[in-house]
């Protein structure tokens, strides 16, 4: 994959939503929960970590401000944004999501570095699905308590704890080497 500075992250992370809404209208058409702020972010750190090494880690290179919080991994660009209302083709009524009707324009990348994270985002959420994971109709804090179990969480968790702090980073490189990587 091509340097990831040209990618947005906030166009990525809505092409997520966007396959999340796939899979609940393709498997799920009667669940009408709506995708919450907590819940994306949930999904988000299972997603762009899976399957993340040294040498591989595309989607963490978008996805590269992680932190450790006592509900689990946060992308704190991706939090920011969603207190900010700050996208195009979602926006969020108090914790909840809601998709706009042009949604489906996502589809149409602009450039091939965005397109190349934008099938490895698919790719890996895919294969999640493939495990049998249903993150669409498990409860919120089901994935929290998954992200629980991540070694680089607790580590950096009882850092955040030690300073006196609620947060602390979770680099690309901890990810990546966590001892304990969970996804179900």
């Amino acid at each position: 994959m091509r340097p990831t500075n040209n990618i947005n992250k906030k166009y990525l992370f809505e092409y997520l939503v966007y396959l999340l809404e796939q899979w609940r209208q393709e498997e799920h058409c009667d669940f009408t929960e709506k995708f919450t702020k907590l819940k994306l972010q949930k999904i988000l750190f299972l997603v762009a970590s899976y399957n993340a090494d040294k040498d591989n880690h595309p989607l963490l290179d978008v996805f590269n401000n992680f932190y450790a919080l006592p509900y689990g991994p946060v992308e704190i660009d991706i939090y920011d944004y969603m207190n900010n209302s700050d996208f195009d083709y979602i926006s969020f009524q108090r914790n909840d999501c809601i998709l706009n009707t042009n949604i489906k324009e996502l589809e149409n990348a602009k450039d091939e570095s965005t397109k190349e994270a934008m099938t490895a985002m698919k790719e890996s959420l895919d294969k999640i699905k493939n495990m049998g994971v249903d993150y669409i109709v498990m409860p919120t804090f089901d994935l929290v308590n998954i992200t629980h179990k991540w070694t680089t969480w607790k580590i950096a968790m009882r850092v955040a704890e030690m300073l006196g702090q609620k947060r602390e980073r979770m680099t690309t490189e901890d990810i990546c080497n966590s001892a304990v990587k969970a996804y179900k």
